[in-house]
């Protein structure tokens, strides 16, 4: 299939002083939105709390709803009236894919429902219980508190202690364990893992009889030993959330399967980090460039790739779509995407000018992309239906990565032939130049 005519060419270098303004234009104006307005960053880089509820698998039970829900349930806790950024999403593709239930995974900012004074309270009263020892609070978002003896004391009496003192607090929900009872754990899944590898097929009864065994012995072991490091985390939050989903849905609901927390220096560390992986990926790129081609090729590549990525995330700077993780997915994938179709014209070029070594070079760069070009326009037309059906009849997370492939979909196929390829030609004028500068130079030396 081609929707250009073999032999025709179209004088794409001759414009190109147009281009280049409409390309600076736009990176100008992408720059200066994420200078002022930012990003509107998602639970994944702002810190909060992601949730996985269950319901029986025939429940009906709306995204909406649950939404408010949520929504009403923060407002209530924290006493504000906005409560910030919640997302709910189908999570029956996990766990629940088996039809036994209905998950969905709620997405909020609120990290903790116990305050910074309260934890403080903890402390104290856990110093004072246990003299001399060293108490921290995780700095992840959880409410976890770190407890280091100043020396061994037994698992099942620091155990008691530790249960009197947060219940007495008002926290009736908590788990607690140390690191020999964490390494115990392992030893019996480790078990657990090899018999079934020995046996085989072995029927879920004997599995389960098993795993009764080990937790006996398990609790046998803890009796008779002692630790010095254990960890306490509060489950308030999970705790409160059970009982208004119990209120609201009744049978229908199951409990919350899960629940975990990022804290807002966490978060920015992850956006920080997704940052200097895109900065990674251009390196990686710029190199491969240089080795496949030469160096006249590696500028124009980069540029066509960073104006790509700028691009994209100036769209959401300006739109102000929740910046998150699938996003830097998103602008990687975005990177890929260009860089090949800036190989293919690339080739194509360095194809033509072996082909004709002789011929000017705009207008080799314009038959080499005059003759990819129906190439790239069915490559670039299927792949942008593909994420459009995405971004239209998809939800949530998803819709708003389709929407940064739309996006640099359109930008990749424009930079690829209106900024990689008119910049090789600039660099490559400036070799030339240089070389017959210097070729008359070494000329004018030899006559004198």
């Amino acid at each position: 299939m081609e929707f250009i005519k073999p032999g025709l060419t179209i004088d794409f270098i001759g414009r190109r002083q147009l281009f280049f303004g409409l390309s600076a234009t736009v990176v100008l104006i992408a720059l200066i939105s994420v200078a002022v307005l930012g990003f509107n960053r998602g639970i994944d880089f702002k810190g909060g709390t992601k949730i996985v509820v269950a319901f029986k698998p025939d429940a009906e039970v709306k995204r909406s709803e649950l939404r408010q829900v949520l929504n009403d349930f923060v407002t209530k806790e924290t006493g504000k009236s906005d409560a910030g950024q919640i997302e709910v999403q189908d999570f029956s593709a996990g766990s629940g894919a088996s039809g036994d239930r209905k998950d969905f995974l709620l997405l909020t900012e609120l990290t903790s429902l116990v305050n910074d004074a309260k934890k403080k309270e903890l402390i104290g009263k856990l110093q004072a219980e246990f003299p001399g020892a060293q108490v921290d609070v995780a700095k992840e978002g959880e409410d976890r508190f770190f407890i280091v003896l100043k020396e061994e004391a037994k698992i099942i009496e620091t155990y008691a202690k530790i249960d009197a003192l947060f219940k007495a607090a008002g926290y009736p929900k908590f788990k607690r364990s140390s690191d020999m009872q964490r390494q115990i754990e392992v030893n019996n899944f480790r078990a657990l893992q090899m018999f079934q590898d020995e046996e085989g097929d072995v029927a879920d009864d004997v599995i389960k009889q098993r795993e009764a065994n080990a937790a006996a012995q398990m609790e046998k072991e803890l009796s008779k030993r002692s630790d010095e490091r254990y960890s306490v985390t509060i489950e308030e939050f999970k705790t409160k959330l059970e009982a208004v989903m119990k209120v609201k849905y009744g049978e229908k609901f199951i409990a919350v399967q899960s629940s975990t927390s990022v804290s807002p220096s966490v978060a920015g560390n992850m956006l920080n980090q997704g940052l200097v992986a895109i900065l990674y990926a251009l390196l990686g790129i710029v190199i491969y460039i240089t080795m496949r081609f030469d160096v006249r090729y590696a500028p124009g590549a980069i540029v066509a790739l960073t104006h790509d990525v700028l691009i994209v995330v100036g769209c959401f700077s300006i739109a102000q779509i929740k910046f998150t993780m699938p996003i830097i997915a998103a602008v990687l994938t975005i990177a890929g995407y260009s860089i090949n179709d800036t190989i293919v014209v690339f080739d194509r070029i360095r194809e033509t000018i072996t082909k004709y070594p002789r011929a000017p070079m705009p207008a080799v760069i314009n038959h080499a992309i005059s003759n990819t070009l129906s190439r790239t326009i069915l490559t670039s037309v299927t792949t942008l239906l593909a994420v459009l059906s995405i971004f239209f009849l998809g939800g949530g997370l998803i819709r708003d990565f389709a929407f940064a492939m739309c996006v640099g979909v359109v930008v990749g196929t424009y930079s690829s032939i209106f900024v990689a390829s008119p910049l090789f030609l600039t660099l490559h004028q400036t070799f030339e130049k240089r070389k017959e500068e210097a070729s008359a130079a070494d000329g004018t030396l030899a006559r004198t």
